[in-house]
């Protein structure tokens, strides 16, 4: 083989291998944060809300009890993260805005990839995430 046949052979073997590495949000665990306030409308409780592969919804409350669930699910699953979806920060309490936080701790400490978007950014926002996309510590966007 000629150096370029080899260069090129080398690049698709780690472009495949980098590729394969990669999670993929249809294969991980799909979550909203469904902001208190705007679930009440509906008689509804917000929090972290999925929908089961047969289309039961399930809300869980706090960061914990979601990575508990999370735990609980295919190793296939586990291994391409959580992708949630939010909506605007200020939709959220201080409490909520914490959770969220929180939740992006807890899958940094136990090594669990986590993406955070933005729904109005939808469907290339995606940011791997060890703060929450567009979120700071004050009440505001930036």
């Amino acid at each position: 083989m000629r150096i370029r046949d080899i260069t090129a052979l080398s690049l698709l073997v780690v472009s495949g291998i980098s590729r394969a590495d990669q999670p993929e949000r249809a294969k991980g665990l799909s979550v909203h944060m469904l902001p208190d306030r705007i679930a009440q409308i509906n008689h509804q409780t917000g929090g972290f809300s999925i929908k089961s592969v047969d289309g039961i919804g399930s809300t869980y409350p706090d960061a914990i009890q979601l990575i508990a669930f999370f735990q609980t699910l295919p190793r296939s699953t586990q291994e391409n993260g959580i992708w949630v979806v939010t909506t605007h920060p200020s939709a959220y309490s201080e409490n909520e805005r914490t959770e969220l936080k929180k939740l992006v701790a807890l899958c940094v400490e136990k090594k669990i990839s986590v993406f955070t978007c933005r729904g109005s950014e939808l469907p290339g926002g995606w940011k791997r995430s060890n703060v929450p996309t567009g979120w700071n510590d004050s009440t505001s966007m930036y």
